[in-house]
């Protein structure tokens, strides 16, 4: 299991990691992930409009409030106070933009950071969990 360092809360559905996350990591499909198989090969132009490391995570299926709002003020003091400094694990689900999407539990508690964010009132779920 590899995990990553949050470096820095961006806001209260983002956050910044060390050592920064392969491309090929952020696209494997759970099966993939579980017997190691290759991912389906892609044409040159795609290669060169997506960056091949990430150093983003946004929290899957939540959205929280804006920074500069209060509420989003709030939110990212809350995540902070669970994550920055501390060691994460995640389970990528795809990427989105310059980020990896994905489910994220504080290590070594397993604590699931998405399902804290929505249940402390600080994000709604954007879809219900699966």
């Amino acid at each position: 299991m590899q995990t990553h360092v949050v470096t820095k809360v961006i806001d209260g559905d983002t956050v910044e990691v060390s050592p920064e996350i392969s491309r090929r990591t952020a696209m494997q499909t759970p099966m993939e992930r579980l017997i190691g198989g290759p991912l389906p090969a892609e044409t040159p132009l795609e290669q060169l409009s997506r960056p091949n490391m990430f150093n983003k995570i946004r929290l899957k299926n939540i959205n929280a409030p804006e920074i500069g709002t209060p509420q989003g003020e709030k939110a990212v003091r809350y995540l902070k106070q669970f994550l920055e400094g501390k060691q994460i694990t995640f389970k990528p689900v795809g990427i989105s933009h310059d980020h990896v999407v994905a489910d994220v539990w504080r290590y070594p508690d397993h604590v699931f950071i998405n399902a804290i964010m929505v249940y402390s009132g600080h994000a709604k779920w954007s879809h219900p969990p699966r």
